[in-house]
């Protein structure tokens, strides 16, 4: 029988990205998608029902108190869904985060065999940026944004970030962002990207969230991570903000920081089948094409009106001047890596 994976969010205004995410988390086998949805305008939360209805995944109301933001309201409330308490494995991912596993494995149960007797799987980050891409591209976001960060580029801080994927019998608490909160004085069995036993340094560390200082390890599964895709799609992420740090600025800062096209990785293009043929399956359903054209529509629209906005005009043609951002040689990647580690250590 295979293990029982479920994928948890909160989501915003995702309309033209979420039905490729969705099918191909169900194409991966994951058996539940948790969504919590919040002040959506786009008509995310009605797709989202119709998407319920047929048995997609969970859509849930997210109502974040004062002083929470929408990403720890959700997990909290995910600690407690019945899901959850049914899965085998879990996971934390966005709606641009994409797991890309390496042949021969082609589902979540194929990892889970390949890492026999982990608690905890590091999902490695990969940056993907624009790809050239200045309107939002016709074809998947898997498809489309085939430019990323070298493999092994230690610098910036980011391109060593990780999900995890995590055994729920596990010694953990509850659910986190990037990785679960450990049990007081627990030593989870985790393995990195390659299923090699992470240090036991890394493993301790809770609150350790990048992985510096170690060979990139994604022999098994990479995380293919579109945070930017088009100047279009970005100028729509910086009007509705991010889940989980409400005050931080999608700026050009944010771009520069991601927007990697040096390396061509086109490792995910074995996974579009499936996708496709999982998201045409679900587009099928009652209600689900009409929910997803209307947000399509109201992406359209709202993009429209801001360019009308001379601000967004400015910061548009800066994006597209700005274009690549270039990893530093690894000399100054090396200082730059020991003067972040010391300021996060001191």
């Amino acid at each position: 029988m295979s293990p029982r994976v479920a994928v948890l969010t909160a989501m915003r205004d995702e309309g033209p990205h979420l039905l490729e995410w969705v099918a191909h988390l169900r194409a991966l086998g994951t058996a539940d998608i948790l969504v919590w949805s919040n002040d959506c305008a786009d008509g995310s939360d009605a797709l989202l029902d119709r998407l319920a209805e047929a048995g997609a995944l969970t859509h849930l109301r997210n109502v974040a108190p004062e002083g929470r933001t929408p990403q720890w309201a959700a997990l909290k409330a995910a600690a407690a869904h019945p899901a959850l308490a049914a899965a085998d494995w879990i996971a934390h991912l966005d709606c641009d985060e994409f797991p890309n596993l390496r042949p021969p494995l082609a589902t979540w149960a194929d990892l889970i065999a390949a890492v026999e007797g982990a608690d905890a799987v590091v999902l490695p980050w990969r940056l993907f940026g624009h790809a050239g891409h200045v309107g939002r591209p016709a074809a998947p976001t898997i498809a489309a944004f085939d430019r990323a960060i070298p493999a092994a580029a230690p610098f910036p801080p980011l391109a060593r970030f990780f999900k995890t994927l995590y055994r729920r019998a596990g010694p953990f608490q509850k659910p986190g962002i990037h990785r679960p909160r450990q049990r007081p004085g627990a030593l989870p069995r985790w393995v990195d990207g390659s299923g090699a036993p992470w240090p036991q340094a890394l493993a301790a560390d809770a609150g350790r969230i990048l992985d510096w200082g170690r060979p990139p390890a994604h022999d098994l599964v990479q995380l293919n991570h579109y945070s930017l895709r088009s100047v279009e799609d970005f100028l729509m992420k910086r009007r509705r903000g991010l889940p989980n740090r409400t005050a931080k600025a999608v700026d050009l800062t944010y771009w520069v920081e991601r927007n990697f096209n040096g390396t061509e990785d086109r490792s995910i293009a074995r996974a579009i089948p499936a996708m496709e043929a999982e998201r045409a399956r679900l587009r099928a359903q009652p209600g689900v094409a009409a929910a997803e054209e209307a947000c399509r529509d109201w992406h359209r629209r709202t993009f429209a009106e801001m360019l009308r906005d001379p601000a967004t005009v400015k910061l548009l043609g800066r994006l597209v001047l700005a274009r690549d951002s270039t990893p530093p040689p690894p000399e100054v990647a090396r200082w730059l890596v020991g003067l972040y580690a010391a300021g996060t250590e001191g």
